[in-house]
C-alpha cells in the first residue's frame, strides 16, 4: 500500500486532525465527538452513507465550518481554520465533487488562476505555460495547457483539478467523491498519480461511496454514521463487508447473485440498429424478469443507443419490435404509452425539477393515474407520494419540499421511484447509482431485482462494472458504438469487461471472486 513505510513508523506528527470535533448546525447536531487525522504519504478514507457527516468534516478541515466543540490541529498546533483561502496558505487544498475550473479559459489559467505571473503588469504568458507544464509533468502527464478546459476528457479535468490545488504548494489533499464521472481506465489513471502524491509525502482525504476503490487505493479508512465516528482502521485490519455493516448500522447485506437463466417472454429486440457516425449494427433481446446490462467506457454511445430506443434520437435504421410488434418510437411520449419507462443519467437536468415538491415529481410520470374528470386529486398524489417515500426511505421532512434539497442518493431515489410508479414492461436506467451511498446503492438494486422478479424487463447502463456483474443476468459491452460482446454475468470478471470495453472481443473470461462487496 502507498507509503507503507511511512505508517509502520511507530510516532508520526499528523499533518492535520480533527481532536473531539463537533458540529452543529442550530438544534441539528450533525458531528459529535469525532477523531481524526491525516498522517504524510498516507490515502486516509472517509466512508459514511449520505447525512453520516463526511462532508462536514471536509468543511472543517478547509475552513469552510467552524467546529462546536472540539479543536483542529495542524502540525499538532491547535489552529483555527478561517476559510478556505487562510486553509489553501497552510497547505491544504480541496477538489470537491462539482468541480471549479473555467471551461473556457486554459489549462494553464486554471491551474494559476488570480496568480498568473506577469511582467510590467501584463501577464507573462510564456512563463504561465511553463509553470503549468512543469507542475503537470510531475504527474507524467502531457496535457497542452494553451487547450481550453472543455476540450478535456472528464479525467483529465480531474487532474487538472488536482493541479491547481497543488499549485499553491499542498501539503493536504481533500478529494470528494474524485472518481464519480470517471471510467474504468481512467480511475486507474487517477490512482497513478495519487500514489505518486503520497510517495512524495502528501496527505490525501479521500472521500468515495465505491468500497472497492478505497480498499485499493487508501492506507486507512475511517467510518461515520449518523455523525458518530464508528472506527478507523488499516485497511488490513477490515473488509468491505465490515465496513458497510458500519455505515449501515446492520449486517453486511451481502452480493447478489443474477447468474440464473431467465424463462420469461421476450419484450424488447433490437436489430441491426444503426445510425450514422454513432452506432453501427446493433443487436440484442430483452426478456421479462431479466436485468441486461449494458457496459462501456466513456464514447462507447451506450446513451445515444438506448435514447434511440426511446424516441430520443432520430434518424436510425434497424428493427425495434417491443412484444413482437414493430415499435420506431418518434418521442419518448410515444414510448411511455408503449409501457416504456427511461431513467435518464443527468438527474439534475433531465430527471428532475429541482425547484418543484416531491410529490409533483413522483407524479410526473403518471398525471392520468391521478385525475378525475381533469381534476388532480390531492388525496391520491398524497398516498402514492407517501408510498413511494417509505418504499424507498427518502429522507426528506414533508412531500411538499423541493427536490432540489435533498441530497443526491435521495434525488435518485425519487427519480426511479417516478417511473416505477408507471410499473412499464421496459425500463431502461442510465447509471442508476451514480454518486450514492451504499445504503442508497443496495436500496436502488434490491427494488430494480424486486420489480425483475415480479416480471419487467430492465436495461441497465453503468459505468461500474462492479455493478453490472453482480446486478445482471447478462451484459452487453459496447466500444466505440459496436456491440463487442453479450456474455453472461457469472462469467465475466470486470477485467474481462473492461478489455472487451478497450475493444478485444475475445478476452479470457475468468468469474469474479465471490462476496466483493463491490456492488453495494
Amino acid at each position: 500500500m502507498v507509503a507503507a513505510s511511512i505508517l509502520d513508523t511507530p510516532v508520526v506528527q499528523p499533518l492535520i486532525q480533527l481532536d473531539g470535533v463537533g458540529k452543529s448546525f442550530g438544534p441539528n447536531v450533525v458531528l459529535d465527538g469525532v477523531d481524526f487525522d491525516l498522517r504524510p504519504g498516507e490515502v486516509h478514507a472517509l466512508c459514511g452513507e449520505n447525512g453520516a457527516g463526511k462532508s462536514t468534516c471536509l468543511g472543517l478541515l478547509y475552513g469552510l465550518h467552524q467546529p462546536s466543540k472540539g479543536k483542529v490541529l495542524c502540525d499538532g498546533t491547535d489552529k483555527r481554520i478561517e476559510n478556505p483561502s487562510h486553509a489553501q496558505s497552510l497547505g491544504i487544498g480541496c477538489v470537491f465533487q462539482e468541480l471549479s475550473l473555467a471551461g473556457a479559459l486554459s489549462v494553464a489559467e486554471n491551474i494559476y488562476a488570480g496568480r498568473a505571473p506577469t511582467r510590467l503588469g501584463v501577464v507573462n504568458w510564456p512563463e504561465l505555460r511553463r509553470r503549468a507544464e512543469a507542475l503537470l509533468a510531475e504527474f507524467g502527464l502531457d496535457i497542452d495547457v494553451s487547450m481550453p478546459v472543455d476540450s478535456l476528457p472528464i479525467s483529465s479535468r480531474q487532474i487538472v483539478e488536482i493541479a491547481k490545488a497543488l499549485s499553491l504548494n499542498a501539503r493536504v489533499l481533500l478529494l470528494d467523491e474524485p472518481t464519480s464521472a470517471l471510467a474504468p481506465d481512467e480511475v486507474d489513471a487517477l490512482f497513478d498519480v495519487l500514489r505518486g502524491l503520497a510517495a512524495k509525502g502528501i496527505g490525501i482525504v479521500y472521500v468515495s461511496h465505491h468500497m472497492a476503490e478505497i480498499f485499493r487505493i487508501s492506507d486507512r479508512v475511517t467510518v461515520l454514521r449518523d455523525g458518530q465516528q464508528i472506527s478507523t482502521l488499516p485497511v488490513s485490519e477490515t473488509s468491505q463487508e465490515r465496513v458497510i455493516a458500519e455505515m449501515i448500522g446492520g449486517a453486511h447485506p451481502g452480493d447478489i447473485n443474477r447468474s440464473g437463466d431467465v424463462k420469461g417472454a421476450e419484450v424488447l429486440n433490437v436489430k441491426g440498429l444503426t445510425r450514422a457516425s454513432e452506432f453501427e449494427d446493433i443487436s440484442f433481446s430483452i426478456k421479462s424478469g431479466e436485468i441486461v446490462g449494458m457496459a462501456g467506457l466513456m464514447g462507447a454511445r451506450r446513451s445515444e443507443i438506448v435514447r434511440s430506443i426511446v424516441g430520443l434520437m432520430q434518424g436510425v435504421t434497424g428493427e425495434v419490435a417491443l412484444h413482437g410488434k414493430p415499435a420506431k418510437f418518434t418521442s419518448l411520449r410515444q414510448a411511455m404509452r408503449a409501457g416504456v419507462g427511461f431513467v435518464p443519467e443527468e438527474r439534475k437536468t433531465e430527471g428532475l425539477f429541482l425547484e418543484q415538491s416531491l410529490s409533483d415529481n413522483l407524479i410526473a410520470a403518471s398525471l392520468p393515474e391521478h385525475t378525475t374528470l381533469g381534476i388532480m386529486s390531492k388525496g391520491s398524489i398524497r398516498r402514492a407520494s407517501t408510498a413511494a417515500i417509505a418504499a424507498f426511505s427518502v429522507k426528506a421532512g414533508e412531500i411538499t419540499e423541493e427536490v432540489g434539497s435533498l441530497s443526491g442518493g435521495n434525488q435518485q431515489k425519487i427519480m426511479l421511484a417516478k417511473w416505477l410508479k408507471r410499473a412499464p414492461d421496459l425500463l431502461i436506467v442510465e447509471e442508476p447509482t451514480k454518486g450514492v451511498d451504499v445504503g442508497a446503492k443496495f436500496q436502488i438494486h434490491t427494488e430494480l431485482l424486486r420489480r425483475a422478479a415480479e416480471g419487467m424487463a430492465i436495461l441497465v447502463v453503468s459505468s461500474d462494472f462492479p455493478e453490472l456483474v453482480s446486478l445482471s443476468t447478462r451484459i452487453l459491452v459496447v466500444h466505440e458504438g459496436r456491440l463487442m460482446g453479450d456474455i453472461a454475468a457469472h462469467e465475466a470478471s470486470e477485467a474481462a469487461l473492461l478489455q472487451m470495453a478497450a475493444g478485444n472481443p475475445n478476452p479470457p473470461l475468468i468469474s469474479p471472486s465471490p462476496h466483493s462487496g463491490a456492488a453495494l
